[in-house]
């Protein structure tokens, strides 16, 4: 099921990278006066900060933060996860806005009865691609707890700014 969320996510990448809109291209930052993009909802995927709806919202003035999570299956084998990630703004020019922090997602499964945590340490990019609508790519350095190992992984959102 989370591979499919993934590939959702990746088909709604493609198509909105992938339509034209010339007229809004030309249109949209970061450093509008006008337009602050307060908050956003999206969808999020990786082991880093959570997979399914997310939200984002600015938790101080260089600082956002963001919240993911998602359940499937059934009653009887159901599976969730949970995240947080705070990013400090490093720059922020034009369109397009470069990120640091810390992560922090429990992924649930009831066939085992455990929880799994994961911390992660990263970096990132978010680039607006329409006036409300942006995509952010992280890679960060995550702890598994379950495989008790740290590889660097992606984490993948795409925002709709209000």
């Amino acid at each position: 099921m989370q591979q499919r969320l993934f590939l959702g996510l990746l088909c709604t990448f493609a198509l909105a990278l992938g339509s034209p809109a010339a007229a809004q291209e030309a249109s949209g930052s970061w450093n509008q006066d006008y337009d602050p993009h307060v908050g956003a909802v999206g969808l999020s995927a990786g082991m880093s900060s959570g997979t399914g709806l997310a939200f984002r919202w600015p938790a101080f003035p260089q600082v956002m933060m963001s919240l993911a999570g998602g359940a499937w299956g059934n009653s009887d084998d159901l599976a969730w996860n949970l995240g947080v990630e705070a990013h400090y703004v490093l720059r922020q020019v034009g369109r397009i806005r470069f990120l640091t922090g810390p992560a922090f997602a429990i992924y649930s499964d009831d066939r085992d009865g455990e929880s799994n945590k994961n911390i992660s340490i990263g970096v990132g990019v978010e680039y607006l691609l329409r006036p409300r609508l942006s995509t952010k790519i992280d890679l960060g350095f995550t702890y598994l707890s379950d495989r008790d190992a740290v590889y660097p992984l992606p984490q993948l959102s795409m925002f709709f700014y209000f």
